[in-house]
């Protein structure tokens, strides 16, 4: 028989993982080697930062995108319990989650990628906003993950997923949109062509390094229809070295992400991906561990962007791809 643990259970665990990660986060990490790849983030100047133009779709995070009035509106729809406790949100409130929802959803609408009768299907989907946003917009939304099981099963992979979504929804959505399923983000069971989208927001770090990265990006092309879009968030180390493989977590380098974006022959990219990255988005640097200890206690100190770990230092990259016309 499998019986629920107090509350002072769980809390106890949660201090004991919050004591885990403090303590591996004081080991000594050798420094990393330079990164050997060609391809370099570059931190802009500061007198060239226009606040003015529209941000990329394919691009690094930096604190200047919350300026945008279309992804600001997003952020606002897509959590608006955050919305309500602060009427300057998303000001004062910058982490890269939450740009990881705004960059795909304003990035949905601006490549006209979904009708109302679209599919949408998310990789490595959890509980998180966009699913339940994007039923508002589409005829169906197939949320898959490892639903109770892997590293996140306390977490984003919560198992009472699978049964009842409703009580993970922080937002209004079309409850007979959504169907979650468990499934495994390199083995997806669905035809080829199926989906109008397709997105996994910071998940292919965690399948297995850089060949697991890849494999989920062609499965994912494969239930794409041709014409139709795959956006991908994932972590980009962007202090100037080698990436990092370890165990449920790897940082890719400028040079992997971009052979991730080039892994798939029936995939290309919507436009070049900006590897720019503003002073001010460098500013604060938040190791890893403590970012984690936050998430687990609910409190973040912001503005939350850029991490580090085994002295890389990284952030979001986003990539949208669009399968060709006339491919598989």
């Amino acid at each position: 028989m499998t019986m629920r643990r107090p509350g002072w259970a769980r809390s106890l665990a949660g201090e004991t993982a919050a004591l885990r990660l403090r303590l591996a986060a004081r080991r000594p990490s050798p420094a990393p080697a330079p990164d050997p790849g060609a391809v370099r983030v570059t931190v802009r100047d500061p007198a060239a930062v226009d606040l003015r133009r529209r941000p990329p779709l394919c691009k690094l995070c930096e604190l200047e995108d919350w300026r945008d009035p279309r992804r600001v509106a997003a952020l606002r729809r897509c959590l608006p319990y955050l919305s309500a406790a602060s009427a300057d949100f998303p000001r004062g409130m910058e982490h890269r989650k939450h740009w990881e929802f705004a960059q795909l959803l304003a990035g949905i609408e601006e490549l006209a990628a979904l009708r109302e009768d679209g599919l949408v299907i998310s990789v490595g989907a959890g509980h998180e906003e966009p699913v339940y946003e994007l039923t508002n917009h589409a005829r169906w939304v197939f949320a898959t993950d490892v639903y109770g099981g892997g590293r996140f099963r306390s977490l984003e992979g919560d198992g009472r997923m699978l049964v009842d979504p409703d009580r993970f929804a922080r937002l209004p959505y079309r409850r007979d949109r959504l169907v979650v399923q468990w499934m495994d983000g390199l083995d997806l069971h669905h035809e080829d062509g199926t989906f109008d989208v397709a997105f996994s927001l910071s998940s292919i770090e965690h399948f297995g390094g850089v060949d697991a990265a890849r494999a989920a990006l062609r499965e994912m092309a494969r239930v794409v229809r041709p014409g139709g879009i795959v956006a991908v968030a994932t972590e980009c180390v962007v202090n100037g070295v080698a990436g990092h493989s370890g165990r449920g977590l790897a940082l890719f380098t400028p040079s992997e992400i971009t052979g991730l974006a080039a892994a798939c022959s029936d995939l290309d990219l919507v436009e070049p991906i900006d590897f720019g990255i503003s002073p001010a988005t460098m500013g604060k640097v938040k190791p890893l561990s403590e970012a984690l200890i936050e998430a687990r206690r609910g409190v973040t100190d912001y503005p939350g962007i850029v991490f580090e770990h085994r002295r890389r230092q990284f952030t979001s990259v986003f990539l949208f791809l669009r399968k060709r016309v006339g491919e598989g």
